[in-house]
């Protein structure tokens, strides 16, 4: 049975997306295809026909000014390579400063098919979700930001049955199946600190959260100055269950190239590489949605993402038995839709 994301979860990004982009994230241990911000019907106490959850009032969500504790990440190491044919060089560098609002729109469109035996079934999601970075500080090369999600519209569909629906700005009652990502809404769901290369040095929920096949929760950036063609990468890991009930690490790497630059537009190539080698199609099967591929865009002059496509489509067979099979098709989009000025509260020590 397919099993579908908890927005409890999340990456960033979001994740993408780059959790980057992002709205939600993956457990530790993989289980399988999941789908954005949307519970696995089989994981929840109430049923598809079980009555509605209110959703909390807004002033309930609200959150006192506070300092949490962030916790050190370490700090991946990029690996580059220069490009074969040369040429002008690029500098690629974050440029927040503290005061800034980012606030960019995501839109995930997934659809599965899944046959085991005799039977089939389609799942399709859609999740809209508007984004906000709010960068509380920045100093010496380190920015620190509160990310959130600020509107959810999503949708849901299993085989025949009735499509679920939920908007936050609708001020409906939202189905169990959406009460997580419903409650979620407008609160921080990480305070993140990047450096200059977006490389993240620290950050308030887990130390190596999980990822959906998009990267980090920002964009990796070379040390070096980059010429067209240039390339670089970066690592990434994630834990599946063998069927003794073990786990395995499953190593990955995201490629990136640059592509071209025009009128002070880096676009840059993106695309995801397992380094491990799988041959069991049920741990292939835990691994399917983490392969993507797509583009990011980045403003040299701001210094930050505003665009990023991410397309995955891919198939496992056996993984279920003889003549099983699993195929996922999925978009996801993010696109930086305003930037303003904002002044941070000030902000005590959470004790």
């Amino acid at each position: 049975m397919m099993r579908f994301m908890n927005l409890a979860s999340l990456c960033a990004i979001a994740t993408v997306c780059f959790t980057s982009g992002s709205v939600d994230g993956q457990e530790p241990i993989g289980s399988g295809l999941k789908s954005l911000l949307v519970r696995d019907a089989a994981d929840q106490s109430t049923s598809a026909t079980s009555s509605k959850v209110p959703a909390k009032p807004a002033s309930m969500k609200e959150e006192k000014p506070s300092t949490p504790k962030l916790n050190p990440v370490e700090r991946k190491t990029i690996k580059e390579s220069a490009s074969a044919e040369g040429g002008e060089t690029h500098l690629l560098r974050y440029k927040f400063t503290a005061g800034t609002r980012v606030i960019s729109e995501v839109t995930h469109l997934a659809k599965t098919n899944t046959k085991i035996d005799t039977t089939e079934q389609d799942s399709n999601s859609r999740t809209v979700s508007q984004k906000t970075w709010d960068f509380v500080s920045a100093e010496k090369g380190k920015m620190t930001f509160e990310y959130r999600i600020t509107s959810i519209d999503m949708s849901q569909r299993i085989g025949s049955s009735e499509e679920l629906r939920y908007s936050s700005n609708d001020g409906e009652a939202p189905h169990p199946q959406f009460q997580s990502a419903a409650d979620s809404i407008g609160r921080v769901i990480s305070t993140v600190t990047i450096d200059e290369q977006g490389l993240i040095i620290a950050r308030s929920d887990e130390i190596n959260p999980p990822s959906l096949g998009m990267g980090d929760i920002t964009l990796p950036l070379p040390e070096k100055a980059v010429a067209i063609g240039g390339s670089w990468e970066c690592p990434r890991e994630m834990r599946i269950r063998r069927e003794d009930g073990s786990q395995k690490v499953v190593r990955f790497r995201e490629l990136y190239k640059l592509d071209k630059v025009s009128l002070g537009i880096a676009t840059v190539s993106v695309r995801s590489e397992m380094i491990t080698i799988i041959t069991d199609p049920k741990e292939e099967a835990q691994v399917l949605q983490q392969l993507s591929n797509g583009t990011v865009r980045f403003d040299m002059e701001a210094g930050r993402m505003i665009a990023k496509d991410l397309t995955w489509d891919k198939r496992v067979i056996d993984f279920a038995g003889p003549g099983s099979s699993m195929e996922y098709n999925s978009r996801l989009s993010e696109e930086v839709t305003k930037t303003e000025s904002f002044t941070p509260p000030s902000r005590t020590a959470r004790k």
